[in-house]
């Protein structure tokens, strides 16, 4: 087989999961390239349970520019840990009360639709979204609860930034992601969407 026959089989291929950086094997750039200086890592809150949701938030909050949400997480750090649509939708109102600032917009998705996921992404938005399992083998192949951030999504990758391995990305086939986001069609799918836009898009020729 010659190089460019292999290419060619190589891009009708269904990608494997696997954990890089910011470019795919077959070279595709990340939609939404959070420095990684921005990262943050989960941590537990006043009650030891994990604050993914939170971190998840004030990753699309720096990537937006959404004040205060930028601090969500640090806010958290002294109340009780675990994160549900209602409790985040509290959490919001009383942070953004509390600055004096009004409450930025956002949606919080409940369904198994990944259309809008890629619509987010394709216009600078970050989503946080639930992932039962890590398609690339992490966390030893269990199942979890947890919620990281999605930072690409087309027809041929989705890729998350977990915030229990800041600093590397993890893509994955639509078909993968769709499994870990419903924890194999157990559950629905959950995302939390700032709806402040993101940076303008890197120009290319």
């Amino acid at each position: 087989m010659n190089r460019i026959a292999a290419l060619l089989l190589f891009a009708t291929m269904t990608p494997a999961a696997t954990v890089r950086g910011p470019v795919a094997v077959d070279g595709t750039e990340v939609q939404l390239d959070l420095p990684r200086e921005l990262h943050v890592r989960n941590r537990g809150g006043s009650d030891g349970a994990g604050l993914c949701v939170f971190a998840s938030i004030k990753h699309a909050a720096l990537w937006q520019s959404a004040e205060p949400l930028e601090r969500i997480f640090e806010y958290m750090f002294t109340r009780p840990g675990g994160g549900w649509p209602a409790k985040v939708d509290q959490v919001i109102r009383t942070l953004c009360q509390e600055a004096g600032r009004p409450v930025p917009e956002y949606l919080q998705v409940q369904d198994n639709d990944l259309e809008i996921l890629r619509l987010a992404c394709r216009t600078g938005r970050m989503p946080g979204v639930t992932y039962g399992f890590s398609p690339a083998g992490r966390y030893g192949g269990a199942r979890i609860s947890h919620m990281v951030s999605l930072v690409h999504a087309d027809d041929k990758w989705f890729a998350i930034l977990d915030n229990n391995f800041p600093g590397t990305i993890e893509w994955m086939s639509p078909t993968e992601f769709r499994k870990t986001y419903t924890q194999n069609g157990r559950w629905t799918g959950w995302a939390v969407i700032l709806l402040d836009g993101g940076p303008p898009p890197v120009p290319w020729n």
